[in-house]
């Protein structure tokens, strides 16, 4: 390294022109002294060059960055000039060599071989007769702060806040659209008050920018949509009121599956500061000393002896608003220090008096009184006894970096809309109380809070409406709150709160009903009036559960039986839940991943010709194919799609899927039929619906005319205007119009007449009663008549028995749809009914025919035994539950057969308990399903025990004991055997749970 040769050849330069003097006298030999010291010491890279780029001097701190080792550095500089980017860098220090002050970032590869950024700047050095002789670089490891961008970039939400702090706008730009979404900053930053009637594009942002840096700015980003490449560039804007600003534009490209371009996400920074920071030290004095004048931080050295400050650089009036001279002389540093922070940084005074290097922040108190954090590095300089001589330092200005890391600390714990905790503080207080609550025995309660009907308000009124909404409920119930609870937004209309360290146990309760009541003012929003209630779930540690997974879990079922019952209530958790509740609570949860998961599935049920047995149409018909719940029907969850407005991504999965189908019959030249797809008035209610549908067609080129729409009348009657509006326009199109469940409604006629329906579909209600009830056979034969004077096609619908398909023939009904010629089918299956295309009736039996499955004997019983039959575990879990009358028909050692209103999965990992009482003795079973059948509209079931040998032995010598009396009398004493029809009996008993 160059050492004091150099500095003595600086002397001589000096002397050219301002010291011209052959000696030097003591005081500039004092002031190259410290000159020196202050450059070795500096904490970023200082590098001395001549005019022909040889490197002469550089401090400790170059080491430091690159990482070379002292012989290597300067032939490694020589290489990093000549690399693929030294056109910008020549160009700096040419520039440089003309006597401007530079200043340019870079990116270098350290020794260890990662990537580092580094900001430079050039200061020339010029002669009396102003030749540049000489150029510094100032280089700074700037690899953090550039992490630090690049980080904040992806913080969610947004950050108006800090981007206000810090003068940091964000923008989302849309290639495709040419526009793009500005947070407040932006506006600020460019100037603009009247946001409303100004566009963000790329037109009209170009034309804001400094008329110099227009094309600068317009190559930018169309290279980078180009190159498929992030972008970061500086430019000037130019504000209405005429004043420039210095702009850093940094973004991320986000490329669409085609890898096209099709966002642009990133911020704008106002360097205006940095920048007039730099023209400062371009415009100063080429004296070395006037580099440290100009840099943000403040620069001491503190002779240890004298107890003086030998410098005290200009930067300490920006950080403390005191003047260099004021510092030792009106005040004294540690005058200065927060009182906070004055015994920790007491302590570290101790440890510069020993010699240690230290890094450390605390806080100062300025001239006007604000509090500033600062970041202190100090350098103690020993003697060759190792005592310490001098401390040199460099304090900076980090409370905006403090600010950054507060704002960023509340937004990652915080709902951005209410102000409230989130979801993560939350559950982290959760885990807390768990944890102390374990140690100290105490419990804790969680209410789940779910505001009812709100997505109608949002549907209705906008989500600008509903956001104010959920902030007014939010600061309403928020006043509400005392001491030890935590009131937390978990998303959506969906808010917590966790109450612990009360001493009545009833208050989970109060607080609940005090909540409910609160809602009995309407929230006066805009111009509108809103009543608006909330259902309540109520889970208590321990006793609904021991960790986090458990009380959430408990918490949402009692909230979802809140809602069940009727909504504006609250309900506690119990294990009395039933199993059917139980299996809705996992249904509605889990609906809304059901496409995400690839669990939906298309089934077909043929429509024929009621006199050829030809299949001239087919009804679409979607099934659930649920991990737990197995094949669920639409009956089970369709109310719920409606009810949650999934139903809109459920039918346009459907349509999109039949049209898929349709592509493939085509393709292996099948005779394609007409399907007819469910759809639901709610679907007119959305704005994108004709687009959506219009978009499916032309992906699938599908015929329109191969497509029929059915639509019932409940839904119709909701919403008839929106409605006749749609099927007018589908029928414009093509498409056939179909009216499902006909006759069930209260206006049937009017649809007729004023609606364009081709055809209208008879309810499986009315002809269940074909042969049975001579008025039900009235109504369906002037169906019939009326719809051929009106030139409608006619379907009958749920159609089973000879005797039904013998009527419809008589009355000359078109098609027939039902399990006499095909139950639904996947669509490989329907694909075989396709290459036949002639479908012949079959008859079953009313009784169902079983297999044997049966390793054991059992004891088929005359009258059924009613149980109680609960879940235990599921997937391996336990759970408890309440209990759910069944009946059964038969028992054995092996096992038995049930009856249930419930659809159950065929699973081994999901175990059932059942309790019934057998000549005055409760017996209890467990078992799992091993097979089932539809029956009659309920379901059969056999059940697998699970016992050990010497359970299964006590069973058998009681079961033969039981068939011994059974012998005598079908109803043996203190038996549950149920006498009356099971079907029927089954339906009341679950109708009263």
């Amino acid at each position: 390294m160059a050492g004091l040769s150099f500095f003595k050849q600086l002397t001589k330069l000096s002397n050219v022109d301002t010291i011209v003097s052959k000696t030097m006298n003591q005081e500039m030999e004092h002031d190259l002294s410290l000159l020196r010291e202050l450059i070795n010491n500096h904490p970023h890279a200082v590098l001395a060059f001549d005019a022909n780029v040889n490197l002469l001097h550089y401090n400790p701190s170059a080491v430091k960055t690159f990482g070379y080792k002292e012989k290597e550095l300067s032939q490694k500089l020589k290489q990093y000039f000549n690399d693929n980017d030294k056109y910008k860098r020549n160009k700096h220090f040419q520039r440089a060599l003309q006597g401007k002050v530079q200043n340019y970032r870079t990116a270098v590869t350290h020794a260890n071989g990662e990537k580092i950024y580094i900001d430079v700047n050039l200061i020339p050095i010029n002669n009396s007769a102003g030749n540049t002789i000489l150029i510094y670089a100032v280089a700074k490891d700037i690899t953090t702060y550039v992490q630090h961008e690049k980080e904040l970039v992806r913080i969610k939400g947004s950050l108006e806040l800090a981007q206000k702090v810090g003068a940091i706008g964000s923008y989302d730009y849309d290639v495709i659209e040419d526009e793009a979404y500005w947070s407040n900053q932006m506006y600020v930053l460019f100037g603009i008050e009247n946001t409303k009637g100004f566009v963000p594009t790329f037109d009209s942002i170009t034309e804001l920018a400094h008329p110099d840096d227009r094309e600068k700015f317009k190559i930018a980003i169309l290279s980078a949509i180009e190159e498929k490449r992030n972008l970061s560039f500086e430019f000037r804007i130019l504000r209405s009121d005429g004043t420039t600003i210095h702009v850093y534009n940094q973004a991320d490209v986000i490329l669409d599956e085609n890898k096209k371009p099709v966002r642009f996400i990133g911020t704008v920074q106002d360097i205006t500061k940095r920048r007039t920071a730099e023209l400062k030290l371009k415009e100063s004095e080429n004296r070395i000393e006037h580099i440290f004048d100009n840099l943000e931080v403040g620069i001491w050295s503190l002779d240890i002896k004298n107890g003086e400050y030998n410098l005290v650089s200009k930067g300490f009036e920006e950080i403390t608003g005191f003047s260099p001279s004021d510092i030792g002389n009106r005040i004294t540093w540690d005058s200065l220090i927060h009182p906070d922070d004055y015994m920790e940084y007491h302590e570290n005074q101790q440890k510069k008096l020993k010699g240690e290097n230290l890094y450390h922040q605390y806080r100062i108190v300025h001239r006007n009184g604000d509090i500033v954090w600062i970041q202190d590095q100090t350098l103690p300089v020993l003697d060759k006894n190792g005592e310490v001589i001098r401390i040199d330092g460099i304090v900076s200005n980090i409370t905006e970096q403090k600010e950054f890391e507060k704002k960023i600390q509340y937004l990652a714990f915080h709902d951005y809309l209410t102000k409230l905790p989130n979801r993560m503080l939350f559950e982290n207080k959760i885990n807390e109380l768990i944890s102390t609550s374990n140690q100290v025995n105490k419990h804790f309660s969680i209410l789940y809070i779910d505001l009812d009907r709100f997505r109608n308000i949002n549907e209705s009124l906008g989500h600008q409406i509903g956001d104010k909404l959920l902030f007014e409920f939010s600061q309403r119930v928020n006043m509400l709150m005392n001491k030890n609870t935590l009131f937390a937004r978990l998303g959506g209309d969906e808010f917590g709160i966790i109450l612990w360290d009360y001493e009545d146990s009833d208050y989970p309760i109060k607080a609940a009903k005090i909540i409910i009541d609160c809602l009995d003012l309407p929230f006066e929003i805009e111009d509108f009036e809103l009543l608006i209630t909330t259902s309540i779930g109520i889970s208590t540690f321990p006793e609904n559960g021991k960790n986090i997974e458990e009380l959430i879990k408990n918490a949402d079922a009692a909230l979802y039986r809140a809602k069940a019952s009727g909504k504006n209530t609250y309900q506690i958790y119990s294990s009395s839940l039933s199993i059917n509740s139980f299996k809705q609570f996992y249904l509605e949860r889990d609906l809304r991943k059901s496409i995400e998961n690839n669990q939906l599935v298309v089934y077909f049920q043929p429509r024929v010709d009621s006199g050829s047995g030809k299949i001239v149409s087919a009804e679409a018909l979607v099934r659930w194919e649920h991990p737990v719940w197995g094949l669920v029907s639409p009956l089970e969850f369709i109310s719920l799609a409606e009810e949650t407005g999934y139903i809109n991504e459920i039918s346009d999965w459907v349509l999109d899927q039949v049209c898929q189908s349709i592509t493939r019959w085509e393709n292996k030249n099948l005779e394609v039929v007409p399907i007819s797809v469910n759809i639901s008035a709610q679907r007119f209610l959305k704005n994108d619906w004709k687009a959506r549908l219009v978009f499916i067609l032309e992906k699938n080129n599908t015929d329109p005319t191969l497509l029929e729409f059915e639509i019932t009348e409940t839904t119709m009657i909701k919403h008839e205007e929106a409605v006749r509006l749609a099927l007018q326009f589908m029928k414009s199109m093509g498409f056939k119009i179909a009216l499902d469940d006909f006759g069930t409604g209260y206006s049937s006629i009017t649809y007729l007449k004023d609606y364009p329906i081709d055809t209208i579909k008879i309810d499986q209600s009315f002809t269940k009663h074909i042969a049975k009830t001579n008025n039900v056979e009235t109504i369906i034969k002037s169906l019939i008549f009326m719809a051929k004077g009106l030139d409608m096609n006619v379907v009958a619908e749920g159609v089973e028995t000879i005797e039904q398909l013998s009527f419809l023939r008589q009355q000359e009904c078109r098609e027939i749809q039902g399990y006499i010629f095909s139950k639904p089918v996947p669509e490989e299956t329907f694909q075989s009914l396709l290459r036949k295309m002639i479908l012949k009736p079959t008859f079953n039996s009313d009784t169902a025919k079983f297999p044997n499955r049966r390793r054991y004997y059992r004891i088929n019983l005359l009258f059924p035994l009613s149980s109680q039959m609960t879940l235990t575990t599921i997937l391996g879990n336990q759970v408890r539950l309440g209990n759910t009358e069944i009946l059964i028909e038969d028992i054995g050692p092996g096992g038995l057969r049930f009856l249930s209103t419930i659809q159950l999965p065929v699973r081994p990992d999901i175990t059932y308990q059942f309790n019934t009482k057998i000549m005055g003795e409760i017996i209890t079973l467990n078992g799992h399903v091993v097979w089932k059948e539809e029956v009659k509209g309920i379901f059969q079931y056999g059940l697998k025990f699970i016992m050990d040998e010497t359970q299964r032995d006590a069973l058998v010598k009681f079961l033969n004991h039981f068939s011994l009396q059974l012998r005598n009398n079908p109803f043996v004493p203190n038996c549950d055997f149920v006498k009356d029809e099971k079907i029927c009996y089954l339906l009341r008993a679950t109708s009263n749970e």
